[in-house]
């Protein structure tokens, strides 16, 4: 008979042994899924969240392809337009308009896409309970009137101005919203379209000269792309800025963004890719929203335009110094 020592050697041999097969077991039983992932400007914290749920799946073992348009819209239906739907299981879209060119271009694979504010307006969805086709995925509707009644907080508008690209359908849904609040709030709406980078100054001189208490920017990938050079004229003219997307407070100094959570967005569209490729149909997946919106605010840029932020503002909000 083996010694006290041995014994033990023999058992925590047997233990390695047994468990050994069964990790390796575990680890091949996740199946391999390729997904393909859509963008107009690059990644925003909306792919982050995504990405972050896609890996808590114990089921699949997620590879994610980015195609990314760089803010050109020739670009991206060439991008679509040359995809292979076989060699994915399934379509990730950022935005309308991407969503809208995969949907009308693919319709064997499951599309999930984020970041659309009107998708039934968009004829990406029959309902927001389902939409019909082999598309579902999460939108950046943000409620006008709790917006407004925010900035009230903030400021007086009797004017503003609604800057957007004129080739991107989703502005001009998100614009339809704030004229659905204009004469409860009592202000003015106006419309500043821009067509490309150069009609851009032109577009900035309308504003100043309008003399508009504030302009508010849409989720807008092209006016996000060329915010810099827009926020910096808004600042040195003290015309408060407001805006959709989160991250523009921080990157752009933007004064104040009243949206949704983009990284939140992210992981709801993450939660119908998971039950999609687990075998649910996505119709049957309801169209998902950010109830809350998320408030962040500048305070250099607040400083600059010699705007005092109330105390009950900031603490509801993400300050950025």
């Amino acid at each position: 008979m083996p010694d006290a020592s041995g014994f033990v050697r023999l058992i925590l041999l047997l233990i390695i042994v047994v468990s050994f097969p069964s990790t390796t077991a575990n680890s091949a039983e996740r199946e391999v899924k390729h997904v393909a992932m859509i963008l107009f400007r690059g990644e925003t914290p909306a792919e982050q969240g995504f990405r972050e749920t896609l890996t808590t799946s114990r089921d699949f073992d997620i590879k994610i392809t980015v195609f990314d348009a760089n803010q050109s819209k020739d670009k991206l239906k060439t991008i679509i337009d040359g995809l292979d739907p076989s060699q994915f299981d399934l379509f990730y879209t950022f935005g309308t308009m991407a969503s809208q060119m995969a949907v009308e271009k693919i319709k064997d694979k499951p599309i999930i896409f984020n970041v659309v504010q009107r998708p039934v307006e968009a004829m990406l969805a029959k309902s927001w309970e389902s939409s019909g086709n082999n598309a579902t995925g999460a939108s950046n509707l943000v409620s006008m009137e709790s917006a407004f009644r925010t900035l009230s907080l903030v400021m007086s508008i009797r004017k503003l101005a609604f800057i957007y690209y004129e080739k991107d359908p989703a502005p001009k849904y998100q614009k339809a919203e704030v004229e659905s609040v204009r004469k409860k709030f009592g202000f003015k709406v106006i419309d500043v379209p821009v067509r490309d980078m150069e009609s851009i100054p032109e577009a900035l001189k309308q504003i100043v000269s309008a003399r508009v208490d504030a302009v508010m920017f849409p989720a807008d990938s092209f006016i996000k792309a060329n915010a810099d050079g827009i926020m910096t004229v808004l600042n040195q003219h003290r015309i408060p800025s407001v805006v959709i997307i989160p991250e523009m407070v921080k990157e752009n100094g933007a004064l104040i963004a009243l949206g949704p959570d983009y990284q939140k967005l992210g992981e709801l569209a993450g939660i119908s890719a998971l039950a999609v490729l687990k075998g649910k149909k996505p119709a049957d997946i309801p169209i998902k929203r950010v109830e809350n919106l998320k408030i962040s605010v500048n305070l250099k840029t607040a400083d600059i335009l010699g705007i005092n932020l109330p105390i009950q503002l900031l603490s509801l909000s993400t300050v950025i110094h």
